[in-house]
């Protein structure tokens, strides 16, 4: 094939390939979809200290990654036109869910639970305190121990990006409340 028939064919091809490209944009706009781009976050939180009872903590970093990349300045302490927020409390328990009739534990469960409030410059309380609560299980096999301590701590991993998410998404949704 030489060039001028590899140029023909594309250029044959693409009228075709532009309509399918705009009617696959029509079906996933019409449907609902929408990128998760940048969180809509309240005005005051543009420089925001995060007060958490241990900053060095893989959620406190999570969060702040997430709260930078959603355009907020990280505050090193309180201070004048500084935002708080207070993470007041941050867990995660695990409890048997299911045992088996040896009376052995088959399945666990995972609780991140976290409170927090927002307090404005001012000092003025603008949410909060509130609390998110997320699970997750996983099964457990006595026999492959290593597997289940493996799965484990990626669930504890995955909590604490899903929960630094959900709480980006509460004050969002309360940023949006209070605009309208």
């Amino acid at each position: 094939m030489n060039r001028k028939t590899a140029v023909r064919r594309l250029r044959d091809r693409l009228p075709a390939s532009i309509a399918v490209a705009i009617l696959l944009a029509a079906v996933v706009s019409g449907c609902g979809f929408k990128l998760r781009g940048a969180a809509d976050l309240p005005v005051e939180m543009s420089t925001t200290w995060v007060k958490v009872p241990d900053p060095s903590s893989a959620f406190a970093r999570e969060l702040e990654l997430l709260l930078r990349g959603n355009g907020v300045t990280i505050a090193e302490g309180p201070g004048q036109g500084i935002a708080e927020l207070r993470i007041l409390r941050e867990r995660i328990t695990r409890r048997a869910l299911s045992i088996s009739g040896e009376a052995r534990v088959r399945e666990f469960e995972l609780v991140f639970e976290l409170q927090f409030t927002l307090v404005d410059a001012s000092g003025g309380v603008l949410l909060g305190p509130d609390t998110l609560r997320l699970e997750r299980d996983f099964q457990f096999d006595e026999q492959e121990i290593l597997g289940a301590t493996t799965e484990e701590e990626l669930l504890r991993e995955n909590l604490r990006r899903s929960m630094a998410a959900a709480l980006v998404r509460r004050l969002e949704s309360f940023g949006r409340a209070r605009s309208n």
